[in-house]
């Protein structure tokens, strides 16, 4: 009798822990998700482009006198848009924010911030890494291949699990 008892209680006991388990990870991605909504919004609160007016009005496109947009080897911040402490304040268009790689083992070293520089609590151990480039992976040279950016925004939670989101932003 004891020893089918202490068979059933070794099992329980290992179901309970499995499921603890399972709980942490389910809060993590979670927060991962709540942590990329967060971000998702920043980029598409931002014009599509250096060359692109407030509002957007006319689209950056080299036509009928508006500026061409940014060529695809050009995107990411430019001059006087990254500063030292690093902060994505100064960021005001979609693809300055090709090459962000922030928090918890990031290339860059950069912890995880929010849009005003300052540390995000309650997401330590994630890492955020966002790759912009043009809709199709064309190199534009023309108006018709400046219709959109894809972002490209990998989000990876402590336990080594990486979540992506890819969505597109149009050139109106």
């Amino acid at each position: 009798m004891i020893a089918v008892l202490a068979v059933a209680l070794t099992t329980v006991t290992s179901m309970l822990a499995q499921n603890t388990l399972r709980g942490a990870y389910t809060y993590d991605e979670t927060k991962a998700i709540e942590l990329a909504e967060s971000i998702i919004g920043e980029i598409r609160s931002k014009r599509f482009d250096e060359s692109s007016p407030v509002g957007g009005v006319p689209p950056c496109d080299g036509v009928s006198g508006a500026s061409a947009c940014t060529i695809s080897v050009n995107l990411g911040p430019e001059a006087g848009e990254t500063s030292n402490p690093y902060t994505r304040m100064n960021f005001d268009d979609v693809d300055d924010y090709n090459g962000v790689d922030e928090g918890s083992g990031s290339a860059t070293g950069y912890g995880l911030l929010d849009v005003a520089g300052n540390q995000r609590s309650g997401y330590q151990n994630f890492r955020v890494q966002i790759a912009v480039s043009y809709s199709g992976n064309v190199a534009p040279r023309s108006a018709e291949l400046t219709d959109s950016k894809k972002v490209q925004l990998t989000v990876t939670q402590p336990n080594g699990e990486a979540l992506d989101f890819t969505f597109h932003v149009a050139n109106y």
